[in-house]
């Protein structure tokens, strides 16, 4: 994952609005603060926050992320591959969830669920 696209939210508080993907993946985070630059290489995972609605799917489901209207907002569906630090892959993209995974999901399964918001930590 590398950053695609910088819009500027406040540069006085280095508050960033970035377009972040690779090949099939593509998806819009909050940043601050903002020390990147287009083209930098995602090291970390993004933090997906205020999630809700984990529901267990179909294994072989095909995973995707969507960008809800012009906000932050997402639909994700994604592979477990950290039950303990909540982790969960779309592609090359690696997300943090901020709560921890309802007690019947193990590593490998499919989930889906929303976030308020993707933020990448810089």
């Amino acid at each position: 994952m590398f950053v695609k696209q910088c819009e500027w939210i406040s540069k006085d508080a280095l508050e960033t609005m970035l377009t972040i993907g690779d090949a099939e993946t593509q998806c819009v985070a909050f940043c601050h603060p903002y020390h990147m630059n287009v083209g930098d290489m995602l090291l970390e995972p993004v933090l997906a926050i205020s999630i809700k609605n984990i529901c267990k799917m179909a294994a072989g489901s095909q995973p995707y992320v969507l960008r809800i209207d012009d906000g932050f907002v997402h639909e994700i569906l994604a592979e477990v591959v950290s039950f303990e630090k909540s982790l969960v892959i779309v592609g090359q993209l690696t997300i943090e969830l901020d709560d921890v995974l309802p007690g019947d999901i193990d590593v490998g399964d499919m989930i889906s669920f929303s976030c308020e918001r993707l933020d990448v930590i810089s």
